[in-house]
């Protein structure tokens, strides 16, 4: 991984090319020096005076012009660069690319001759609504404040993460992206301070409704949430699809941090028997709710339930009847909440006898646990996410107990999420497969549970007896 301070180097170079890139291929200038510093948006600030190179035909079909032409034209928001009327076409072109006649390559001259009627210049005028997003606040924040150009869209709703030198230009930041991206009624900017029970962030709204109910769409399935209650991660949905590709009709699902459903509603309608569970009122309520808008009722039930106490009783209850039952099947445990899943596996090791643990293990059910890991240049992080995950079991996972080891994404600087598939062996459990040593993890485990509160799915969950003084990933 790069250094901190080698990174932000990057990030501002990066910024700057990133506006010159905008300036040259998507309009032809930045907006009005005047704008700099603006806090409280003036559309009419925006409104500037350029000049156009342009071409005009007569009586000239566009397929034979255009093909030409298509590289050099003028592009900006809600401006066309081909006009036509009365058999008369105007085509404007970028000055940054051509500015006379001469200008264009040999070949391109040779092809346009006789196909054109006037090469010439003219002023137009740019409006606010001709610039983009990014230039128009790279036009209003100072030069050393990058342009925050990642946010998430959740239905209506367009979520930023602001950093501290933003703050002072929330609200205007909120205004253009109002403005700016299509279908987004509410901007909010997460607060990073947590102030429920259940671990959730307070949400600012920065402009449009105060509204954060919204419905959302994800791998051909719908949900109704509250995202200023529960947690929802768009960039997850990929993660959703592939742990549901490894179960199949006849298995059973034990979705611990079930949230408002999006491991457990695609199971259910791929025909499996899932138990959805969440301590959080709010994510219960909307999973409810999104059972009953999916129309998978009949392969669901749902629990309101601490997570240890959910497995301890629901899991443990249905796993033995399976097995006493003889019933055909593979079960998969999902423990989404990166920040703390590892600190409930000692539940599987408590909450069973030698007997019950002999019976749940004849075939070991899957766990599918998420965790976080901290890296250094050149560590694996899918490698960490393993050695953490065995440090919790006290064991070694074989190359036959485990199943997949899979990066999620990056949640920021030298921080990863990862995913470890394993088999829950009886040599695991009884703590005869070979045991972990003890080994030196002085910067990869160094990520509190209370620091990633935005994984938490907006719950609270109880903590096994001095898990808060132990670092977790």
């Amino acid at each position: 991984m790069i250094k901190h301070q080698y990174l932000a180097t990057l990030v501002k170079q990066y910024s700057w090319i990133q506006y010159c890139f905008y300036t040259k291929m998507s309009s032809l200038l930045v907006p009005p020096e005047s704008v700099r510093g603006m806090k409280c948006l003036d559309r009419t600030a925006f409104t500037t005076t350029v000049e156009l190179p342009f071409l005009k035909t007569r009586g000239v079909a566009l397929s034979k012009i255009i093909p030409i032409v298509k590289k050099y034209l003028f592009k900006a928001r809600h401006f066309k660069p081909v006009q036509s009327a009365d058999n008369e076409t105007i085509i404007y072109l970028n000055p940054k690319l051509i500015k006379t006649i001469e200008e264009f390559v040999e070949s391109e001259k040779n092809q346009l001759l006789g196909m054109y009627e006037q090469f010439g210049t003219t002023k137009i005028t740019l409006k606010y609504d001709n610039w983009q997003s990014y230039q128009i606040l790279r036009g209003i924040l100072p030069e050393e404040i990058e342009v925050p150009t990642s946010y998430s869209r959740v239905g209506h709703i367009l979520h930023l993460n602001l950093r501290d030198a933003h703050l002072p230009y929330k609200a205007i930041i909120g205004q253009v992206y109002l403005d700016m991206i299509s279908n987004v009624r509410t901007v909010l900017n997460k607060i990073d301070i947590i102030d429920t029970t259940f671990r959730n962030f307070t949400m600012e709204i920065l402009a449009g409704d105060k509204n954060t109910i919204t419905t959302v769409k994800e791998n051909g399935h719908t949900y109704e949430l509250d995202f200023s209650k529960v947690y929802w991660n768009p960039r997850l949905s990929t993660e959703h699809q592939n742990v549901v590709k490894y179960m199949k009709p006849n298995d059973v699902l034990y979705d611990v941090f079930a949230g408002v459903g999006p491991f457990a509603i695609p199971a259910a309608r791929k025909g499996i028997k899932v138990f959805a569970n969440d301590l959080n009122p709010e994510s219960y309520k909307w999973l409810q709710k999104n059972i009953i808008i999916n129309k998978v009722k009949k392969n669901i039930q749902s629990f309101n339930m601490d997570g240890r106490d959910f497995l301890k009783t629901i899991f443990k209850a249905d796993i033995l009847n399976r097995r006493a039952t003889n019933k055909a099947g593979m079960e998969h445990i999902v423990m989404n909440l990166p920040a703390l899943a590892v600190e409930f596996l000692d539940v599987f090791f408590d909450s069973f006898s030698e007997n019950e643990i002999k019976q749940m293990c004849c075939w070991p059910p899957t766990v599918h646990l998420y965790c976080f890991v901290r890296t250094n240049k050149g560590e694996d992080a899918c490698k960490l996410g393993q050695l953490f995950v065995e440090q919790k079991l006290g064991c070694t996972l074989s190359p036959d107990s485990l199943i997949d080891l899979h990066f999620v994404r990056n949640v920021s600087l030298n921080k990863d999420m990862i995913r470890v598939s394993f088999l829950l062996t009886e040599n695991v459990l009884k703590g005869e497969a070979p045991a972990m040593k003890k080994l030196k993890m002085e910067n990869n485990f160094d990520v509190l549970a209370s620091d990633n509160i935005t994984e938490n799915n907006g719950k609270e969950q109880r903590i096994p007896k001095k898990a808060n003084e132990e670092k977790c990933v």
